[in-house]
């Protein structure tokens, strides 16, 4: 056999399965990256696929598998013109591995030898794997907003009741009770709303120090030390920003304890809070912000709230991430901030 034609070599080198078939279905020829998957496995035929009609094999297997029968169709459609591409995902499992693949199959003509089709398989279990997380991750926050419907507004109601009851016997106790349970109640429905958001939210012009300070005051904390280094205006929905500053604030001071630094300032592309606290360890960092995560010790425990703060930064279309502060401790930045 002569030596390759560049086509043909770059062909081979191609990294994604790929195979060229005729009118008729048959291979006429593949490149290495299909022949070491066949062979990896469980093909022992020829390796050159001499002979082989990837549309009678298909159509051999499509009583008992659907995809076979839906590619095997789908590639006689482009075969005849019918259609100009055809596409379908489909599981492809072994003993040791779940996987997931992309067959694509499109036509091109030969001027000499009539009609042909490229079907190519890539693999894409990285991106079917990220889908069933999100999904997850969804119905996780779909529970919650079941729990926090069902199970905390009527008794909360009730408590707010009582605490005006309250007031009118001591004022400053039943005022102080009325506003902290307000704002409890505030943020079970901010919650409840943000578990059971879409993607569209109505974003608004608000100013970071002033969000910032609001949330702060809500922490009733006065030992700590708190500042707003600098400040912009940027779009946001300002009740779930409140409650993103309401997670960091309260995960900073959970780890940092009553007497801890917080700073909140801008960044080039959004805004960070970072603290003097114990930190988090480099290979956790982005697991903290998973949903049903917690990491072992103490210091490194992932707060409840940070899944929370994640599904606010992906409803604003914004990114969040976790490094090492300037203050020793744990520096949040959100990024994708939308300036105004």
């Amino acid at each position: 056999m002569g030596a390759a034609s560049l086509p043909e070599q770059g062909f081979d080198e191609l990294p994604t399965e790929v195979a060229i078939l005729d009118s008729q279905g048959a291979i006429v020829i593949t490149n290495r990256a299909w022949r070491t998957f066949a062979s990896a496995n469980g093909y022992t035929g020829d390796p050159t696929f001499s002979g082989v009609n990837y549309l009678e094999v298909c159509d051999a297997v499509r009583h008992d598998c659907e995809e076979a029968a839906l590619a095997a169709d789908g590639i006689r459609r482009v075969l005849s013109g019918e259609d100009d591409m055809f596409a379908l995902d489909y599981p492809c499992h072994s003993p040791t591995e779940r996987r997931w693949f992309l067959m694509r199959a499109v036509p091109f003509r030969s001027s000499s030898n009539g009609q042909y089709a490229v079907v190519m398989h890539l693999e894409i279990t990285d991106r079917r794997l990220a889908e069933h997380r999100v999904k997850a991750q969804n119905d996780r926050f779909k529970m919650l907003a079941y729990v926090l419907s069902t199970n905390l507004h009527g008794p909360l109601s009730e408590a707010i009741a009582a605490a005006r009851q309250l007031e009118q016997r001591d004022e400053a106790a039943g005022n102080t009770l009325v506003q902290t349970l307000e704002q409890i109640e505030t943020v079970v429905k901010t919650g409840t709303a943000l578990a059971e958001a879409d993607s569209t939210i109505e974003q608004v012009p608000v100013t970071l120090r002033e969000q910032a300070e609001v949330a702060w005051e809500r922490s009733q904390n006065e030992n700590a030390s708190f500042l707003v280094v600098d400040s912009r205006i940027f779009l946001a929905e300002p009740n779930l920003l409140q409650l993103l500053f309401d997670v960091l604030f309260s995960n900073a001071l959970e780890h940092g304890g009553d007497t801890a630094r917080i700073r909140v300032g801008t960044t080039y592309t959004g805004f960070y809070v970072e603290d003097d606290g114990p930190g988090i360890d480099p290979a956790n960092r982005e697991r903290i912000f998973e949903s049903g995560v917690v990491i072992n010790s103490t210091a490194e425990r992932a707060g409840m709230g940070l899944p929370i703060a994640a599904r606010i930064a992906e409803l604003h279309d914004w990114s969040i991430h976790a490094e090492q502060s300037n203050l020793g401790g744990t520096r949040v930045e959100v990024n994708g901030i939308e300036w105004v």
